[in-house]
């Protein structure tokens, strides 16, 4: 999740995103790539399966504090409801353990030459939960509810969808409302699909993954209401009881087409019923947990009972500060280059984080795509950052107007503000916002600078750099606008070839970075504790997937 969810999805810590298992004990679904007639064809192959189960089949969660505030995949906004909603429900592709997509619902993919012209075959026993066979129809009500803004009361910025459909030709107009129809989505019989891109996306199967783009019923979402607190879902877990605030339990979908799950339950606390994973650990009441930083250097060592239950990954997840370069002060390019100079970001993770996560450099996670994206940003130097105060517009620090940070969960912003008064004579004020009131504020882009943890909503740097600041993106907050920025972006786009594709990637982001606009400050690193008889997560750089692939021995 992600535009917090980012966004949608934005990104928030996550309690239950895993990490990178050394070996995979479940193989992902077998699919076939072949080319027939220049067109590119995908197969959905059966999944092979290693699992040997025994005891309980009961999985138990720690969710979060304040509840899971949807889901409705249309509205969906932070990685922890778009967890759950992957689990309740499915769309026509997913990604497997390489990050790769692959068929889901749609048992066959095939794609034009021009890479313009997408056709899905869904699979024959695809269901709903309850027994109603998924058609063609459903998934073109599911795509255009998505981009509807009628969906979210007219508030368009609070969709999911246009982050994963805008590809498709139409969805522009129905995002403004002039068309209740997506014109590229084109259902040739209940099995088939079309789909239309405006142009050729690399990235398009990879968002055909996102919960925004699973498929829902539109009888159920008809009842009204809270609609999604009793789903028709798609997905391998149904529903089976969310009477109490402070629990939601889930249970095997028998009959989910790509495979039935191994586990029969998972309990997810909820509430206050969530607070303090790390303690309920090791209380034995729930079955995986982050570590806290304070408990890192504990937990990590050798003689203790737990180093043996911790799992190490790097996260494509960035923590940054954004600032409006329309909103004084930082409309002054010197003032935005001071606060770059001036901010000791290797410091702040050292103390802050004792050095757990890695340094950012740059706003592309390390590993992204197999590479490195590693910019050269300026080293701490508050002397140059008083000298760009100087050749502003107000020549002094006692003349700077106060910056104004706002954040869900203030750290780099409360470390900034520390340094800039004493290095520079500035005032920072840190604003700090009730979480789902936070994520309102940065949809509506009421909040001209602002921290925030981003995670990958798809395993590429256009999940980075256009979702965050391309002048067309839904989840642009700040606003920004560089045209040669989104030039490049969009040549990336169209480009199938790798290493250009990456060259311009890396294009783009040196222009973001040269104005000054973000400050980047970690990419994430993630310790989580896992019982040694949970077996098979399916774990990735951008979270847990799936549980279907998960079984216990006990």
């Amino acid at each position: 999740m992600m535009r917090i969810h980012g966004k949608r999805r934005f990104h928030y810590l996550c309690l239950i995103v895993v990490v990178l298992l050394p070996t995979m004990l479940i193989a992902p679904v077998t699919t076939a790539r072949q080319t027939i007639d220049d067109s590119t064809v995908l197969v959905a192959g059966p999944r092979s399966t290693a699992a040997t189960p025994s005891g309980d089949q009961s999985l138990r969660l720690a969710g979060s504090v304040s509840g899971i505030a949807t889901l409705d995949p249309a509205l969906v906004r932070d990685l922890e409801s778009a967890f759950m909603v992957r689990q309740v429900f499915r769309g026509l592709t997913s990604l497997d353990h390489a990050l790769q997509p692959v068929p889901e619902l749609a048992e066959r993919i095939e794609i034009s030459p021009d890479e313009m012209v997408y056709r899905f075959m869904l699979r024959a026993d695809a269901t709903f939960q309850d027994g109603r066979p998924i058609l063609a129809d459903d998934v073109a009500y599911s795509f255009t509810r998505a981009l509807d803004p009628r969906t979210a009361d007219g508030e368009r910025s609070l969709l999911a969808g246009p982050t994963y459909l805008s590809d498709i030709d139409g969805a522009a107009e129905v995002l403004d409302g002039s068309s209740e129809s997506v014109r590229g989505l084109t259902v040739i019989d209940d099995r088939t699909l079309e789909i239309r891109l405006v142009a050729p996306r690399g990235t398009f199967l990879m968002k055909l993954a996102g919960a925004a783009a699973v498929v829902v019923d539109r009888t159920n979402v008809a009842t009204g209401g809270d609609w999604w607190r009793t789903p028709n879902g798609t997905g391998p877990f149904a529903v089976d009881d969310w009477s109490s605030p402070n629990v939601l339990v889930l249970k095997r979908f028998n009959e989910f087409s790509p495979g039935a799950a191994t586990l029969k339950r998972v309990e997810v606390r909820l509430g206050t019923d969530a607070a303090q994973p790390f303690n309920l650990y090791q209380a034995g009441t729930i079955d995986l947990a982050r570590v806290p930083t304070d408990a890192l250097d504990r937990v990590l060592d050798p003689t203790s009972d737990l180093a043996d239950h911790v799992l190490r990954t790097p996260m494509f997840a960035v923590s940054f500060i954004a600032f409006s370069p329309e909103v004084a002060p930082m409309d002054d390019p010197h003032i935005r280059r001071a606060v770059q100079l001036a901010f000791p970001r290797d410091k702040v993770i050292d103390v802050g984080l004792n050095g757990y996560v890695s340094l950012a450099t740059g706003m592309v996670p390390m590993g992204m795509l197999g590479r490195e994206w590693a910019m050269d940003l300026e080293p701490y130097d508050p002397e140059a950052a008083r000298q760009e105060i100087a050749k502003s517009r107000y020549e002094s620090s006692d003349r700077v107007p106060p910056i104004r940070i706002y954040a869900g969960a203030p750290a780099a912003a409360v470390a900034m503000r520390s340094v800039l008064d004493e290095e520079l004579g500035l005032t920072v004020d840190v604003v700090q916002v009730e979480w789902s009131q936070f994520l309102d504020g940065l949809a509506r882009g009421t909040f001209a600078s602002f921290e925030l943890y981003w995670g990958a909503d798809y395993p590429d740097p256009e999940s980075f750099l256009w979702s965050l600041f391309g002048s067309m993106s839904s989840d642009n907050y700040l606003d920004y606008q560089n045209r040669e920025f989104d030039d490049v972006l969009r040549r990336a786009a169209k480009t199938l070839d790798p290493d250009r594709r990456a060259a311009l990637y890396q294009k783009a982001q040196a222009l973001l970075l040269s104005d000054n606009v973000v400050v980047p400050v970690y990419f994430d690193v993630r310790y989580t504790l896992i019982r040694p008889e949970l077996k098979g997560l399916r774990v990735t750089p951008i979270g847990i997937l799936g549980l279907e692939s998960v079984w216990m021995e006990r």
